[in-house]
């Protein structure tokens, strides 16, 4: 029995050959490359403990539910070194670092996401102006609080021009959080989009033209009842 019939289509399973294409869809950000010089609208959040992340998060209130804008918090000098509040910019978010010996500060930007699903697979997306004034090689922490606890950190070199992260939601609501510190003192970094979009897979069917070995086109996919057999072909 012919498992492919004068039309190349598969007339048995076990010839279905798909390619997975990933596809990215909505955005889960407010502003997220709309930046201004009033994006950060809220009073600085300044950190003293070792837990800066949480502390950061409890202070501005978070989750309330609903996505938020974007945050900004640094170290005051208590625990990590102090260093300047980020600012925002027409397009940019310029955050700073500042470093004595082993005494380094921490700073940066937060904000929760849109209703999450749980369980769905998210990317992050991070593009980068080329970064600041002495190019020396820092480190933004990429991050997420949910459920009153902090993910593992993702520590991403700079400078770049972009960082790509997936990440599954381990809950609806998750802050996404963005950390910035240098081995040189009066480093900075400069972000001009932030982005998080569901991650979604489709599976395409492969063509494979076979052509110059003297094979038709053939369209490989699963056994469809629905596929009619060709004149005088076994049942």
């Amino acid at each position: 029995m012919e498992q492919i019939n004068s039309r190349g289509q598969a007339l048995e399973e076990g010839l279905d050959v798909f390619v997975s294409i990933p596809f990215l869809s909505g955005e889960y950000l407010t502003s997220n490359d709309s930046f201004i010089n009033g994006t950060f609208s809220t009073t600085p959040i300044s950190t003293s403990t070792a837990d800066y992340v949480l502390e950061a998060v409890n202070a501005a209130n978070l989750p309330i539910y609903a996505n938020s804008e974007w945050y900004r918090y640094s170290s005051d000098g208590t625990t990590h070194r102090a260093v300047t509040h980020p600012s925002s910019l027409d397009n940019i978010i310029l955050i700073f670092s500042t470093r004595l010996g082993a005494d380094i500060s921490v700073s940066g930007i937060f904000q929760e996401l849109k209703q999450l699903v749980k369980g769905r697979e998210y990317t992050i997306t991070v593009n980068l102006h080329q970064y600041d004034i002495l190019g020396a090689v820092g480190s933004l922490g990429i991050s997420r609080v949910y459920n009153g606890v902090q993910s593992e950190v993702t520590e991403c070199a700079v400078p770049a021009r972009e960082i790509i992260l997936d990440f599954t939601a381990s809950s609806t609501t998750e802050v996404l959080f963005l950390n910035f510190s240098s081995d040189v003192d009066g480093d900075s970094v400069n972000i001009s989009s932030i982005s998080v979009k569901a991650k979604d897979y489709y599976q395409l069917p492969v063509v494979a033209d076979l052509t110059p070995s003297g094979f038709a086109k053939v369209l490989r996919r699963k056994y469809n009842q629905s596929i009619p057999r060709d004149e005088g072909e076994p049942a």
